[in-house]
């Protein structure tokens, strides 16, 4: 006589807490690519900001120079009563050209008036995500149309070879306009540089969150 089976229960194994999936690691390959994606904007951008600070410093000695001009012709207009026109208009064409090309330096170190009514109170991703948008649908763009609708001006200015309007004016006015085009092309490529690091910002702030 065969031994007596032990009875099995058919009840399902009580199942054990419930633990929450956790997100796949990125295969190597991925993360080695999105590394040298950052890695390559954040040079890309490092390389137009060091161009962006030579120029603006460049430009930051016209300052001085403008200063001494306005110095000394105060000084032969009041003590000597002597004065000419093309140091008058020499002033406000350093003025205009520290105005153009000192822009773009003054975006890249942030320095511009800010109404932050809104921008304060958002979260450091959204702020991220504030300044590469509007850098690459707004700054960039306009700064760019502005620097080919001024070509023209600056054409046309050559070709009639405009001169200052006043007896001992300066020559060559289209020198002057054509600071028009280089001044905005610099925001521009500035706006380039702000658009790269935010992108390589996100760009690790997703791969680190």
């Amino acid at each position: 006589m065969s031994p007596p089976r032990c009875a099995t229960s058919s009840a399902s194994p009580t199942p054990g807490p419930s633990r929450a999936r956790r997100p796949f690691p990125e295969s190597p390959p991925i993360k080695e690519r999105r590394d040298a994606a950052v890695s390559a904007l954040e040079r890309l951008a490092d390389g137009i900001d060091a161009f962006i600070d030579w120029v603006g410093r460049t430009t930051s000695w016209l300052t001085l120079i403008l200063v001494l001009l306005i110095a000394t012709e105060v000084l032969l207009r009041y003590a000597f009563s002597l004065g000419a026109v093309w140091a008058q208009e020499l002033e406000w064409h350093l003025l205009a050209v520290i105005a153009l090309w000192g822009i773009a330096y003054t975006q890249k170190e942030d320095a511009h008036v800010r109404v932050d009514i809104f921008y304060q109170g958002y979260r450091q991703r959204t702020r991220d995500w504030v300044e590469f948008l509007s850098a690459v649908f707004i700054m960039a763009p306009i700064s760019f149309y502005v620097a080919y609708l001024s070509i023209p001006f600056v054409e046309h200015s050559h070709a009639i070879g405009e001169i200052s309007p006043d007896p001992g004016g300066l020559t060559h006015r289209w020198i002057l306009k054509s600071f028009v085009t280089s001044g905005f092309l610099l925001l521009g490529l500035q706006s380039l540089a702000i658009a790269l690091k935010q992108a390589a910002i996100l760009l690790r702030g997703r791969r680190e969150g």
